[in-house]
């Protein structure tokens, strides 16, 4: 336990930011980076180009990139994952120790394998952001892991597969935003409309009444694009900051910005008494805005301070 004040003085940033296909959100936290923070990249989408395209030549130093996949191929079936996958466990690894094989590392083994290893996370401050890109990949990572694990194949997929990998994507969530890390934490995540369930010519006359009265209650919504249509509406949950960016077209013009208040079809929320001062956000240096507004200064600016 804490005392409040400690709390707030302390709190690290708990974001996700959502939004469709090129809408700039990978590309959004370079200003993060030239601003002097470390960033970790959890690479679940392998789409870290536009990232680098506008750090600073003297800031790509301090981000360190994992991209995490699995073999993709011919099974003999199907194209699939081909033997273990291990994209899902290695990602959960690099949070608790971020050390990996790199021709390129400093650190050499006895066999004379070469590594990079940047120390276990709980050891990192509030210099260094970890960013998942993305839940949706990370999330396909998940079930190819589940059904690995069940034996289980596109052809004979079962529920219980399911939920087994929604379980386990969730608990990667939980551990990435877990109270005891004092880093920063921005999770990526795709979107995708998710309302009630529609009725089919299978349901009997009591499942058809049950889904009419839930058609009622459940207002079809945008939703982070995690595994099934339970999960996804209780990601956000897990992060006490959600952002959306989005494509807007404007005469002949199309820009991107960012959205911090609540829509009628969208869950977002932004911690910050003044909202409308923060004025219009976009990629370019709207996460640095809102970070400071969040009272986590970069890095440059403590040590001037």
């Amino acid at each position: 336990m804490a005392n409040a004040a400690n709390l707030a003085k302390d709190a690290p940033i708990r974001m996700l930011i959502t939004g469709f296909p090129g809408t700039a959100k990978t590309g959004a936290l370079a200003c993060l980076v030239n601003a002097g923070f470390k960033l970790r990249v959890l690479d679940y989408d392998g789409n870290y180009a536009p990232l680098l395209q506008f750090v600073d030549e003297d800031k790509l130093k301090n981000i360190d990139i994992v991209t995490l996949e699995d073999n993709i191929g011919f099974t003999g079936q199907f194209v699939g994952v081909k033997g273990a996958p291990t994209a899902f466990v290695r990602g959960v690894q690099l949070l608790d120790r971020w050390r990996y094989p790199d021709e390129n590392g400093t650190e050499v083994d006895a066999k004379g394998v070469r590594w990079t290893d940047l120390g276990a996370s709980k050891d990192w401050g509030p210099d260094t952001i970890v960013l998942l890109d993305g839940i949706t990949g990370m999330g396909e990572a998940s079930k190819a892991r589940g059904m690995f694990m069940a034996n289980k194949t596109p052809l004979n997929m079962t529920q219980g597969v399911w939920g087994l990998a929604m379980q386990e994507q969730m608990n990667f969530i939980k551990r990435l935003t877990n109270a005891s890390v004092k880093h920063h934490v921005i999770a990526i995540a795709h979107m995708k409309m998710i309302g009630p369930k529609e009725i089919a010519q299978s349901d009997d006359a009591v499942t058809q009444a049950i889904k009419e009265a839930r058609a009622d209650l459940i207002p079809t919504r945008f939703h982070p694009s995690a595994l099934g249509r339970e999960l996804p509406p209780t990601i956000a949950g897990e992060f006490p900051i959600v952002v959306n960016i989005e494509l807007k077209a404007k005469g002949n013009k199309v820009y991107r910005r960012f959205n911090v208040v609540p829509r009628e079809d969208m869950d977002l929320k932004l911690p910050v008494k003044q909202i409308a001062s923060l004025g219009e956000l976009g990629p370019r240096s709207g996460l640095l805005t809102l970070f400071k507004a969040l009272g986590a200064n970069p890095p440059q600016q403590e040590k001037a301070a």
